[in-house]
């Protein structure tokens, strides 16, 4: 009896990979939505034209596609990862993460879009992540890097360097490591467009890679600050009475806040925008006073 129910688990696990496989294949090919395009245009002040619509569809249809395969191929290993319990369950960490790894992707292949007909000169201006997220986005991540940092001290001072406490510390080093090199990556990329409207919709890709990357990191850093928290807290592990309601609020607060980062909070390009429209009083008064002329 048990060799036909194994048969009959194995197959129903296979069909659910089969499932999961072909899910991801029909999100990954999906076409990109004119609402998305919209809703990118307005969040980033800039007007879609025929000059910039190739290249803002372009690299918005690579975010698409590598973002949802992440997130099912996510789901899935989280899936595999869970028949070693002798249980079939949806891991929705795992699936962030693969979420993360495709957004990562996606920059490093916006990077590699091909611009061959596109006219570059050389630019001027400064480029540096302060230029493309804004000062409040900087806030957060710093907090929450700092929260880091505090929770794996106290970790350390009270449970030592035990492999739970190393295996946080070194998620948590990577995921920085990759930031910064995406966001490298994305601050070097060949700029310098002749045409204004592409230059401005490459700025624009810009803000917003960075500012998701920024957010996807305060939603990421949850997992490492929940357990690097408890382990400060409950150093001999949690006693069976004890239920830390205060782990859930933690990742309620840091996924609403990543989301928050990455998809509602203002532009860095507001404020150059809104210089560009208005410009200072004090140019435009030197602008409106009389020429003084020689006595």
């Amino acid at each position: 009896m048990a060799a036909p129910r194994l048969t009959v688990l194995l197959l129903v696990v296979l069909l659910v990979l089969i499932a999961f496989a072909g899910i991801g294949w029909i999100l990954a090919r999906s076409p990109l939505k004119r609402t998305t395009v919209e809703r990118f245009a307005r969040r980033q002040r800039i007007a879609v034209v025929d000059a910039n619509a190739a290249h803002v569809v372009g690299a918005l249809l690579i975010t698409h596609r590598w973002r949802r395969a992440g997130l099912v191929l996510g789901l899935l290993i989280g899936v595999v990862w869970s028949l070693q319990h002798a249980s079939l369950n949806l891991n929705f960490l795992a699936g962030f993460l693969g979420w993360f790894v495709g957004a990562v992707v996606a920059e490093w292949r916006i990077s590699r879009l091909d611009q061959g007909e596109q006219r570059r000169v050389a630019g001027l201006e400064p480029r540096s992540v302060t230029r493309y997220v804004t000062p409040l986005v900087l806030g957060i991540a710093a907090v929450i890097a700092i929260a880091v940092v505090v929770v794996a001290g106290a970790a350390l001072a009270r449970d030592g360097a035990t492999w739970s406490w190393a295996r946080w510390v070194l998620y948590s080093v990577a995921v920085v490591v990759v930031l910064a090199l995406t966001a490298r990556t994305i601050v070097g990329r060949p700029s310098g467009f002749v045409d204004p409207e592409v230059r401005e919709a490459d700025d624009a890709l810009r803000c917003h890679g960075l500012t998701v990357l920024a957010g996807s990191a305060v939603a990421a850093a949850y997992p490492a600050i929940v357990e690097l928290a408890v382990l400060a807290a409950y150093p001999d592990g949690v006693p069976s009475s004890v239920d830390p309601g205060w782990t859930f609020l933690i990742f309620v607060v840091l996924v609403a806040l990543g989301w928050w980062v990455a998809v509602r909070s203002p532009s860095a390009r507001e404020g150059r925008v809104a210089r560009t429209a208005d410009p200072s009083g004090d140019e435009s008064g030197r602008e409106s006073e009389p020429e003084s002329t020689p006595a």
